[in-house]
């Protein structure tokens, strides 16, 4: 055979090896960028690719939890909420009665003592409300999360820093905590400077304060709920479509190109390893020349 040496078939051996080897390589990427559906699946692969790739995977999963705090921070306001609705349902009701046990014309002492009896089942279940009203076995309306003890702070940003924390003051509807400046709901009790038989005038000006202080609450919850809570998880959800999109681009497998790739690595693989045979069986014949 012209022109064989063992110089030119080593080297064309060693060509051959490093051929197939390259595209072993390449033929293993690829397989895995099938398999997983990622472009990036180490380091190696694109250095840049893979830190915007992990700030992004930080960032969705501070976003993920943001919008899951703004719902149970919406699920907490609306069980607080719901309590102080059946204490305004209960503070109408002793208004109902104040203002009938006035009629004192028409009303006997003894209905009136009547109305009185009611009303004290009224007071006493606004406390039993205000006590019984938590979440995860936390009070929500026995002033735990008043304003004087900071209030009831909430995490609604994907990142922890104070522009991105909500508070939300829940002030006591315990019946010694609502009123006015003379005097409060456990004023209306029997025996109380403000019984129906001793001050009906009093305890229906309580009870007006008192009812304004609960609506009002309930709607500083509302428009929170509305404008803070509701927006905010809007906002996030927004945000996270942004996110997964941008993550996508960056770190996902181009399937069409992969799959090209591997079909074109096959050839090439099947055709460098019969390379490799061929410059094997070279060499042994040049080296059964010797």
């Amino acid at each position: 055979m012209s022109g064989l040496t063992l110089g030119s078939v080593s080297s064309s051996g060693l060509a051959a090896q490093h051929q197939v080897q390259q595209t072993y390589s390449r033929l293993a990427d690829t397989m895995t960028q099938l398999a997983t559906g990622k472009r990036i699946n180490s380091a190696k692969d694109d250095p840049a690719g893979l830190i915007a790739q992990e700030l992004l995977n930080a960032e969705i999963a501070g976003t993920n939890a943001a919008i899951k705090n703004s719902r149970l921070a919406n699920a907490m306001l609306n069980v607080a909420e719901s309590g102080m609705r059946q204490i305004s349902a209960l503070m109408t009701e002793a208004k109902a009665l104040t203002v009938a046990s006035a009629n004192t014309g028409a009303m006997s002492p003894e209905m009136i003592a009547a109305n009185q009896m009611q009303v004290d089942m009224l007071v006493e279940s606004v406390n039993r409300i205000s006590s019984m009203t938590n979440w995860l076995g936390t009070p929500l309306l026995d002033g735990h999360f008043s304003s004087a003890n900071g209030g009831a702070t909430f995490q609604i940003g994907p990142d922890v820093v104070e522009s991105q924390q909500l508070n939300v003051p829940l002030e006591s509807t315990r019946t010694a905590n609502v009123g006015n400046n003379v005097g409060t709901l456990s004023d209306l009790v029997s025996g109380g400077i403000a019984s129906l038989r001793t001050n009906p005038a009093l305890a229906d000006s309580i009870l007006n304060a008192a009812i304004s202080q609960i609506a009002v609450q309930r709607g500083q919850i509302g428009t929170i709920q509305k404008y803070a809570l509701d927006t905010n998880i809007n906002v996030l959800q927004d945000t996270l479509v942004q996110l997964y999109g941008t993550l996508s681009l960056i770190s996902d497998a181009d399937f069409a190109e992969a799959a090209s790739n591997l079909a074109r690595d096959q050839i090439l693989l099947q055709s460098g390893l019969k390379t490799l045979g061929i410059t094997n069986q070279q060499s042994r014949y040049a080296t059964s020349l010797l």
